[in-house]
């Protein structure tokens, strides 16, 4: 099948019957699935299992919600192409459209198929996938199916700072390891605009997802166009918020406990009251209360819900739409978050995602704080990464351009937290900002977690310049940021177990 056919499937649109929709909603929440695809996958499977293609679906057959092909197929997508082409026998002339057909075909006699066994087997679980077990072929394996990519443990990362990497002046060659033992993987880049702080952070970026074969998520404030060509260099995917939705739940299970309900409903509505006007605290405990009851009932998981049911919550103490409402509906309207994946899929695949679409600075700054909360909600919760020959395996990498407009939020817990505890997890974390005094509002040892920070010229402050004391480990005067002591190219960095140098990060066109 061409290339072109393949990439229409994958950005293309399935969709299961209304009935079928209604099966697979209870069928989840009876075997605790969490994902649409995973019941679409399973339906499909079944269909496939028989010797005789499915009929044809008439123009009376009413549709429920649909699901990109991206998700529905995922890392599979060639071996479904080649199942459902097969069965279908489709030929060179076959379009998308037959394919669709096709699908929502085997989609349908799926559920019928699956539903009919389910009643035969009178709900009982064991005995259903005994049943769907006896139709796999002889040998394959019958154990749960992994939908996250197992990382490579890879030992030393030893990585350059930019295309140059000299030292300057004495034009001799630099590199560090990333992952020595005892010193944090975390990067720091500063500098004023057009200073090269983006391009060398993403060339060092892709520099450490190509040696240590790890996932990565850039957060692209601007929609700058070298993280698109990155993206297509490692088989990302973009997403540009208020067109496409971030793919990712961010809602844990009810099954978890109360404890880890209460504590991820204190979590989001702290970060969306962040960024409201003077929420009081009746409407704190009202959002509070109104994403614990989504996240219990086990019905729709998206934003829309905790927004409906916060909606309620005001209705019952007769009060009137307000500011977060206002901020709900901004994410909600522009569709920012679609819980089509969990977290450790969703972060066992590279991602950029832009949000130069949306036009409000308080709604990017809230889209990047949710996606720096399911960060370290994640991250933070898997067992330590193994150490080879002393070196720490990496796991994945987060990078944020204009870090500014979270790093100045007052201690903003996710972010400390990242910085401060995922060492041990494997998480790299690399900030791009402006200047130093960004860094005035986090925690006192904020800064000297980094263990690399890159300054290009910039301006700064002594506020700022007190901030980055402690990485840097001396005082710092305020010429060593300025434009006669760093000419373009030229960084004065801070590297793990090196004194402070200046070091020439790229080379401008003569």
């Amino acid at each position: 099948m061409d290339l072109e056919f393949k990439e229409a499937v994958w950005k293309g649109q399935f969709k299961p019957t209304e009935e079928s929709l209604d099966f697979e909603d209870k069928f989840r929440k009876t075997f605790g699935l969490q994902n649409r695809y995973e019941t679409a996958r399973l339906l499909i499977g079944r269909s496939l299992a028989e010797p005789q293609p499915p009929k044809s679906l008439g123009p009376e057959i009413r549709f429920g919600k649909t699901i990109a092909g991206e998700f529905l197929f995922g890392d599979q997508i060639d071996l479904w192409l080649s199942a459902l082409v097969l069965d279908g026998k489709l030929g060179a002339g076959a379009t998308v459209d037959d394919f669709r057909a096709l699908v929502d075909a085997h989609w349908a006699r799926g559920f019928q198929l699956l539903k009919d066994e389910l009643e035969q087997c009178n709900g009982d679980e064991v005995r259903l996938i005994s049943r769907l077990a006896d139709l796999l072929p002889e040998g394959l394996a019958r154990g749960t199916p992994s939908f996250v990519r197992p990382t490579p443990e890879v030992g030393e990362v030893r990585i350059k700072l930019g295309s140059v990497s000299r030292t300057h002046p004495g034009d001799k060659p630099v590199d560090f390891v990333l992952n020595s033992p005892g010193t944090s993987p975390h990067i720091a880049l500063m500098g004023a605009v057009n200073k090269g702080k983006t391009t060398t952070g993403v060339q060092i970026g892709l520099e450490i997802v190509s040696k240590a074969r790890i996932p990565f998520l850039f957060i692209d404030p601007k929609g700058d166009e070298i993280f698109r060509t990155s993206a297509r260099q490692f088989d990302a995917t973009v997403i540009e918020v208020g067109q496409q939705p971030i793919p990712l739940d961010f809602l844990p299970d009810a099954s978890g406990g109360n404890v880890s309900v209460q504590n991820a409903a204190m979590k989001l509505r702290d970060t969306i009251v962040r960024c409201c006007k003077n929420p009081g605290d009746l409407q704190q405990d009202l959002l509070r209360t109104a994403i614990e009851n989504v996240i219990r009932e086990n019905g729709g998981r998206d934003l829309l819900a905790i927004k409906d049911a916060y909606e309620h919550e005001l209705r019952q103490v007769g009060k009137d739409s307000d500011s977060i409402i206002s901020r709900l509906n901004e994410l909600t309207g522009l569709n920012c978050f679609s819980p089509d994946l969990q977290p450790a899929e969703f972060f066992s695949r590279s991602w950029v995602i832009s949000l130069k679409a949306l036009g409000s600075d308080e709604l990017k700054r809230l889209v990047i704080l949710l996606l720096l909360d399911a960060v370290s909600s994640f991250a933070l919760s898997q067992d330590d990464s193994p150490v080879l020959n002393g070196y720490r395996s990496l796991r994945h990498l987060l990078v944020v351009d204009e870090a500014r407009k979270i790093l100045r939020e007052k201690k903003y817990q996710s972010l400390v937290d990242l910085v401060r505890q995922s060492r041990s997890k494997g998480e790299v974390v690399m900030l791009l900002s402006q200047d130093p005094s960004d860094f005035e509002g986090q925690a006192d040892d904020f800064t000297t977690q980094l263990g690399t920070v890159v300054a290009f010229a910039c301006a700064q402050s002594q506020h700022g310049l007190r901030a980055l004391r402690g990485v840097y480990g001396r005082a710092l005067q305020t010429n060593e940021f300025a434009d006669t002591y760093l000419p373009n190219g030229v960084a004065f960095v801070k590297l793990p177990n090196r004194e402070p140098e200046r070091i020439r990060c790229w080379q401008p066109q003569t």
